[in-house]
């Protein structure tokens, strides 16, 4: 059933007239912003692998356009890139396995965290940029990252090393692209309760007096809490801000995050150690 719910149309919508591309754009964080950015009057291409879940946001989101693929699949950006984006959100990550030590983990698996953390913003940006530059009219990119980019991760080694260097790729492709007119920030989300990471299943009824000791806005946040950032970054309003990080986390990376538990394991749930 289409649905547009007319109390949640803004009065004074701040992507009018502008064209975003959101990559694993049918759930989660990446559902939130295709909404959001649609109630503010962008017409946004979704990008994701889910046929299902993108056909059926697409039904309940007018303005919202599905390609059903890999985001890193190089035809796949071609044709995001045809719908002449003046924003674009990569949105796509995946821990891909359970935590392991990196002297026990599998290389055949690297490949595939590349692709699924790193390459597939690359290949977008890649496939949307020359466009965004003909045109003269300026843009902006989103990647959204993890707090895992500016902090270790314990057993997800290679994982956060990708994250981190999606971090450096929106810091040196902010200095490239700036005399465009086009601004590249980033995310990085923590605790966002979502079907990839169900924290409200994860952590234990008994445990949940905890969160206001690890993160300080407690938790665990919702996809609506980074699809907000994101509006922020895309529209005007962040006009003179570009190469920055945006922390949505609860206050979890100023609060440091992660702790030993007795075993020698770690933990990043708000657990007694």
């Amino acid at each position: 059933m289409t649905t547009v719910p007319s109390s949640n149309t803004p009065s004074h919508p701040l992507l009018s007239g502008r064209t975003a591309v959101v990559t694993g754009g049918a759930n989660g964080i990446g559902a939130a912003v295709v909404r959001l950015f649609a109630e503010h009057g962008a017409r946004v291409v979704l990008v994701d692998t889910d046929r299902r879940a993108a056909e059926q946001l697409a039904a309940e989101v007018p303005a919202a356009v599905p390609i059903v693929g890999d985001a890193a699949d190089p035809a796949v950006a071609t044709e995001a890139a045809a719908h002449d984006p003046d924003v674009l959100v990569n949105n796509v990550g995946d821990f891909l396995r359970a935590a392991t030590p990196f002297a026990e983990a599998d290389e055949s698996e690297w490949e595939a965290l590349a692709r699924v953390n790193l390459d597939h913003a690359l290949r977008m940006t890649r496939a949307v940029l020359p466009g965004m530059i003909d045109r003269g009219r300026g843009g902006s990119v989103v990647n959204v990252t993890t707090v895992e980019a500016h902090r270790g991760i314990p057993g997800h080694v290679v994982y956060g090393t990708y994250k981190a260097g999606l971090r450096h790729f929106t810091r040196s492709l902010a200095l490239e692209v700036g005399r465009h007119g086009i601004r590249v920030n980033a995310i990085a989300p923590d605790l966002i309760e979502t079907p990839q990471v169900p924290y409200e299943r994860l952590v234990p009824e008994a445990d949940r007096h905890r969160w206001p000791g690890w993160a300080p806005l407690g938790g665990p946040g919702r996809p609506e809490d980074v699809a907000g950032p994101a509006l922020f970054l895309a529209s005007d309003l962040s006009r003179y801000v570009t190469g920055s990080t945006v922390h949505v986390d609860g206050g979890s990376y100023a609060a440091g995050g992660w702790f030993a538990r007795a075993d020698g394991s770690w933990t990043n749930r708000p657990l007694a150690p």
